[in-house]
């Protein structure tokens, strides 16, 4: 059986190129987990603010539905684990909207017979808490800019307040972290933001502040 030789000017690889090729693989290996475990806790940071602008949006609908205010609640509980969780919750009333005919006049001091009404047989029910996804923390809420008040464990909730017509009692800014990202605060945050005016919600990566208050004369008579 003929020997095969190397073609001339061909040569194999030394065990030194084999060992620096083995090295390279390797190092490029451990960077690949690395970088998923960024990308899904990115992902998982992104996936609790968009929960946060849904439980916005559901406050706001409640309490156009009720014809009542309705709260969204955000701070910390315990668990069924007794360990402490951020997370948000609903608190609205248990009186039902007025019943009234569609075109049916009903004067001012009616109207206001049945707000007395409803505010005196009023009781206030929660649902339950939603929990933020372990390693997600919410580290304050803000009604003003430059002014943050923490979210700390046991302390009372922040009450985010819409009323009837689905108007936000003020701007609310509000910033998740996840704990679990090793990297500066300004890449492991984000920012939900509801506009004083239009009551939308919407979130912002880093760490954003409310805009500035405007006097009311800004806005006409």
């Amino acid at each position: 059986m003929p020997i095969l030789r190397p073609a001339r000017g061909q040569r194999g690889f030394t065990l030194l190129e084999l060992m620096a090729v083995v090295l390279i693989m390797g190092t490029i290996l451990l960077l690949v987990p690395a970088s998923l475990d960024s990308l899904g806790a990115q992902g998982k940071l992104k996936n609790t603010a968009n929960s946060l602008v849904s439980a916005v949006n559901g406050a706001r609908e409640r309490a156009i539905l009720d014809a009542f205010e309705v709260h969204l609640e955000i701070g910390t509980f315990r668990d069924e684990d007794d360990e402490w969780r951020y997370g948000w919750r609903y608190r609205f009333t248990n009186v039902p909207p007025p019943d009234v005919a569609a075109g049916e006049d009903v004067d001012e001091s009616e109207q206001q017979r049945l707000r007395e009404l409803r505010n005196r047989d009023r009781e206030w029910l929660y649902t339950s808490w939603h929990a933020c996804p372990s390693g997600i923390t919410i580290t304050g809420v803000s009604e003003r800019k430059g002014s943050w008040n923490k979210v700390g464990d046991g302390g009372k909730p922040h009450a985010m307040r819409f009323f009837a017509d689905g108007t936000v009692e003020t701007g609310v800014a509000v910033r998740i972290v996840n704990e679990d990202m090793e990297t500066d605060a300004q890449y492991k945050t984000i920012t939900v933001v509801v506009n004083a005016l239009t009551s939308e919600p919407s979130w912002r990566e880093g760490e954003q502040e409310l805009p500035e208050s405007l006097p009311s004369s800004n806005f006409g008579n």
